[in-house]
This record gives C-alpha cells, sequence and structure tokens, in this order.
C-alpha cells in the first residue's frame, strides 16, 4: 500500500514537471497536434515543422515511461527543438500498459510510421529516410521497429528508409522476468524474453546508432548501453556511445530546453550524427 501510494505521487510529481514544460524551450515553424494514425485512444501524433533553415532531414521521437506511462504531450519542447534546428519532427504517442501489452506498443509505432511515410507528406513531412530517436522505452521501441525485420515490414520501411537510430537512456537488454510489472506486460512473449531485447537484433549493414547514456542512471546502467555498444561493434554495425558525466536516466532529454548548460553540445552532437559525420 505504502509503495502503491508513493508511486502514485511520483507518477503525479512527473506529469506536473513535463506540464510546465510543455511550452518551453524554442519554437517550431508550424504545429499540427493530434493527428491520429489509428481509431483507438493513444494513437495520435503531433507534428513539428521548420521554417526556416530546413535541413531536409526527418525524426520519430517516442517517449519513454517503461511501456506503462508517459505521453507525446509532454514532449513538445523537444519536438520544438528539433523544428528549430531544422528538422522535422514527429512526436508519436502509442498505446500503454495495462491496455495493451507487447508487442502492441511497437505495432502502434509500426503503423504510425506507415501513416507518415502515406500522409505526412500533406502536412509537410517529407518521405525522406528518418531518424528513430526514443528515451528510456521509447529507445527499445525505436531499435526494435528499425532493427527487427517483423515491425520494419508493418511500418513499410525498407532498409534505406531508416537513416539512423538515436537512444537516450536506452533499454537494450533487460530481463522482465525480474519484475512483476514487466512480466506481465511482455507475458505474451516467447519463453526466456530473447526475442524483446533490440541487442539481439544488432547485424552487419543495418543503420547506424548513436546512443546518449548518463554516467550515474540509476534506472538504466551505463553498462545496458556499453553492452550494446559491444554487440554491435562485434557483428559491423556502425555504433557510438557517448557516456555523459554525471547525468541521470531523465538528464539527457531535458538538452532539448535552450537554457541548459549542454544545450548547444547535444544538438552539435545529434545534427553531425544525422550529417553522416561520425561524432
Amino acid at each position: 500500500m505504502i509503495k502503491q501510494s508513493f508511486d502514485r505521487v511520483q507518477t503525479r510529481l512527473r506529469k506536473g514537471m513535463f506540464h510546465g514544460l510543455r511550452w518551453a524551450g524554442l519554437r517550431a515553424g508550424k504545429v499540427i497536434q493530434n493527428l491520429h494514425y489509428g481509431r483507438e485512444p493513444g494513437q495520435a501524433l503531433d507534428l513539428y515543422l521548420p521554417q526556416d533553415s530546413d535541413r531536409g532531414t526527418q525524426m520519430v521521437f517516442l517517449h519513454g515511461g517503461g511501456w506503462h506511462s508517459g505521453s507525446k504531450d509532454e514532449y513538445a519542447y523537444l519536438g520544438s527543438a528539433m523544428a528549430a534546428y531544422g528538422v522535422a519532427c514527429a512526436v508519436v504517442g502509442y498505446r500503454l500498459y495495462p491496455q495493451v501489452r507487447y508487442p502492441v506498443f511497437i505495432e502502434d509505432v509500426s503503423h504510425a510510421i506507415a501513416w507518415l511515410r502515406r500522409e505526412g507528406v500533406r502536412y509537410g513531412f517529407s518521405d525522406a529516410p528518418l531518424y528513430l530517436m526514443g528515451h528510456s522505452a521509447g529507445a527499445h521501441i525505436a531499435c526494435m521497429v528499425a532493427l527487427d525485420e517483423r515491425y520494419r515490414e508493418l511500418a513499410q520501411l525498407d532498409s534505406d528508409s531508416i537513416a539512423g537510430i538515436i537512444g537516450l537512456s536506452g533499454v537494450y537488454r533487460f530481463r522482465p522476468e525480474v519484475s512483476p510489472v514487466y512480466s506481465d506486460i511482455f507475458s505474451t512473449a516467447e519463453p526466456g524474453f530473447e526475442s524483446v531485447k533490440p541487442i539481439n537484433y544488432v547485424g552487419e549493414n543495418k543503420v547506424p546508432i548513436l546512443m546518449l547514456h548518463g554516467d550515474r542512471d540509476r534506472v538504466i546502467g551505463a553498462r545496458n548501453a556499453q553492452h550494446m555498444l559491444q554487440a554491435a561493434r562485434q557483428v559491423g554495425q556502425p555504433v557510438q556511445l557517448h557516456l555523459q558525466e554525471g547525468y541521470g536516466h531523465v538528464r539527457p532529454i531535458f538538452d532539448f530546453l535552450p537554457f541548459m548548460p549542454n544545450h548547444q553540445k547535444t544538438m552539435s552532437l545529434l545534427l553531425s550524427f544525422m550529417s553522416g559525420v561520425k561524432v
């Protein structure tokens, strides 16, 4: 009972914090909210489009929250920051546990991307190759869509349609069986849960990966990203890891706010990666 009460308070504090940041920071040239890619509640996305200095680069961002919390509405500041730097950004919402279980949230994102490929041009989001970026559980979903052929086909993406993956505090290997909640979220997976781990889908000739991970992350330790780095390197997949000194789990996504001290550094890192420059 005490733990449940604490979790509720923590959730409310988190929502309050992100609500306060919702419209903070840079401004996109054009914002289009709540475009529905499906009929179910939660199957919607927001577009943040550049006004000037359009780089012709497209990004899909996926929020975190352990597959059971979080909302696209919390990340207006991130979408706006990307658009202000010339990158068209779709912030995608997807259904969460307990409404759905694995793999529905990954399928939702795949359907959203397929919708963007069909309909996005009407709104100013081109059909150029995409970068998939996610935070925490969102990075897990981004990797699964980009690296697992099942979801790539569902998203109507071929190998040339994904330009790269950017993982912020990402989940690349984990053990759902050690948590009652995660065991339930992934209860439909094959025994052993190996099919749900992005680290098992790295391979030669697959898309480049950039990982940013705090060295003080106590939610998903930096070793998670280091193991992903080693696995990708062993099979010849382009991969980079930038450990962020003093950063915890949530801190990397705050760098999209222009008043944060490392804002310029982080944006330069991302833009260099998206320009094909090794960073």
